[in-house]
């Protein structure tokens, strides 16, 4: 049954001059996780759950865009029309072919002003007006409850190696450089990062939930509109893409807007050596929790579901004194849940593991000491030879991104080519991003790094990002995906390197080893003896036992 929020939505339309009305899974912050009371998209959409995606209600149509991680998903979650982006069509594509000269609104607190700017540019050639809703629509359409957050605290600098003070003097600096007076901080991981403050709000995404601003002498205060309202006539940064159209609406009012770059992205992605510490030693503790649970799996698969797969990985977590919280909901599936990208496993889903061939399970935890993210995938039945093909296939992509290197100068888009070379040369794919940045506690997926054939960043020395090429089969109903963390190593002055931070066993029953190049072989020998000399150590006897043969079959 449709929610009401999407009745009063439909009964908005009609009642004003808009035409439609488009809903994104954004809150205010912009971000990829919120507090648990914004459900907004899923609400409208009648149960839709995914981390991203825009929904357009007219009146006649209810569409719903997504990319290709939440397709099937989508489907079986919501009433919408569901159109898979860009493979199907676009927001600007649609809209242009079907409402020609109508007036679409928009919550402007949930939008930023890029996208604001982009999009209607977009939408411009067939005459369609991008309009935001004035805050007293937003009000009575998406009422916002007071946040209060109580349960902060400070980020010790033993793990974040840096203080606050040295801090806020990088950001000092770049406000000298571009002749600004004040920078205002939009994004809350990084007001978190500058003030070495974390929260367990919504313990995934572990951020004060704050906006800030700082000036040219280094002081920070939250933003509020008493503060803007002293800050006449000066010259204010504001990143664009990471500013809301409505607070843009707000700060214009009383100072001049310099658009630039948000400085913190690049400071924070840039891990310095005592982070870069700490994060290997919580990779460290994450590869024997999950070595742990492969042995665990080996032994008990006949009955395991994919919720016990998730209860068990935070058990073993919880042994660490360092554990915090996942860092993401585990994503445990067999079957056609695997074909879905992000599936999350629940009681009207719960599988038993055994009921297809393969079990992928992507997982990750926050340690005090750094944040992981890896997924492995393994045979819990008789895999076919098809799955096998692309089981090497994905690890060959793999493999080769991980053995890349790239100039200091150069962005990350043949790094990209080498995960999917493998793949495409028998005409599949997938068709999600091969990497992200990873936080220091904060985010799971951060930006800058990224690995992806658009991409504009480039690579610095210190940067920790993912490693996940992938593929789904909707219809022979399987999903693969291989992913570790590495670390970018400058190498001389021209050249980055990458370092495995995760050292979790392939599998080699789903490996055929005569598809591999002879350096490919030699990079899983090297990776596996690793395994032995670096987390056997710290298994038990019954496990080192287990996984044996899972390290001595690349020897």
């Amino acid at each position: 049954m449709p929610h009401s929020l999407y009745k009063q939505i439909k009964q908005f339309i009609s009642e004003t001059d808009f035409d439609g009305i488009l809903i994104t899974r954004f809150d205010s912050f912009l971000g990829e996780y919120f507090p648990p009371d914004v459900t907004c998209l899923k609400n409208v959409t009648g149960g839709f759950s995914g981390s991203a995606g825009l929904a357009l209600i007219t009146q006649d149509d209810n569409i719903l865009f997504v990319d290709s991680r939440y397709t099937l998903q989508a489907k079986k979650q919501t009433f919408f029309k569901v159109f898979e982006v860009p493979s199907e069509t676009t927001p600007s594509a649609w809209i242009k072919q079907h409402l020609k000269g109508k007036k679409i609104a928009f919550d402007p607190r949930k939008h930023s002003v890029t996208w604001y700017l982009q999009f209607s540019q977009m939408l411009s050639s067939e005459q369609i007006e991008l309009s935001p809703l004035s805050k007293e629509e937003t009000e009575k359409l998406f009422p916002q409850k007071q946040f209060i957050q109580t349960d902060v605290f400070d980020y010790d600098v033993q793990y974040s190696g840096q203080s606050v003070s040295d801090k806020k003097n990088e950001i000092v600096k770049f406000l000298q450089k571009d002749n600004l007076d004040c920078f205002v901080i939009t994004s809350p991981e990084n007001v978190s990062w500058l003030l070495n403050k974390r929260a367990g709000t919504v313990s995934e995404y572990p951020v004060v939930f704050e906006q800030g601003i700082i000036d040219i002498y280094g002081h920070y205060e939250p933003l509020n509109i008493k503060r803007l309202s002293h800050l006449k006539g000066k010259r204010i940064g504001v990143d664009l893409s990471q500013t809301s159209y409505a607070l843009y609406d707000i700060i214009k009012l009383f100072a001049e807007i310099v658009p630039v770059q948000d400085p913190i992205n690049k400071l924070k992605a840039i891990k310095n050596k005592i982070e870069i510490a700490n994060i290997k030693q919580a990779c460290l503790s994450e590869s024997k929790t999950i070595c742990r649970f492969l042995s665990w799996i080996e032994l008990n698969k006949s009955h395991i579901t994919e919720m016990q797969c998730d209860f068990y990985l935070k058990q073993l977590r919880c042994e660490d004194k360092l554990y915090f919280a996942d860092s993401f909901e585990t994503i445990a599936a067999v079957g056609e849940h695997a074909a879905r990208a992000h599936y999350r496993a629940d009681e009207s889903s719960d599988t038993l593991i055994t009921t297809s061939a393969l079990l992928l399970v992507d997982t990750g935890g926050h340690y005090l000491n750094g944040t992981t993210d890896m997924t492995r995938t393994i045979a819990v039945g008789q895999p076919s030879d098809m799955m096998k093909k692309r089981y090497t296939q994905v690890l060959q992509g793999h493999i080769d991104l991980a053995m890349s290197s790239l100039k200091v100068t150069d962005t990350t888009a043949e790094m990209d080519k080498k995960a999917h070379h493998w793949l495409r040369l028998d005409n599949v794919d997938y068709h999600h991003g091969t990497s992200h940045g990873i936080g220091m506690f904060l985010a799971v997926h951060e930006t800058p790094p990224v690995v992806h054939e658009r991409d504009t960043h480039g690579m610095i020395s210190g940067m920790v990002f993912s490693n996940e090429p992938a593929y789904y089969d909707s219809e022979a109903g399987y999903g693969i995906r291989l992913e570790n963390m590495l670390l970018s190593v400058q190498q001389d002055d021209e050249t980055l390197v990458f370092e495995n931070l995760l050292f979790i066993p392939f599998d080699y029953r789903l490996v055929l080893f005569d598809m591999l190049t002879q350096e490919q072989k030699n990079w899983l020998k090297h990776y596996h003896k690793q395994i032995e000399e670096r987390i056997f150590p710290l298994l038990d006897a019954e496990t080192k036992k287990i996984l044996k043969p899972f390290v001595d079959a690349f020897q």
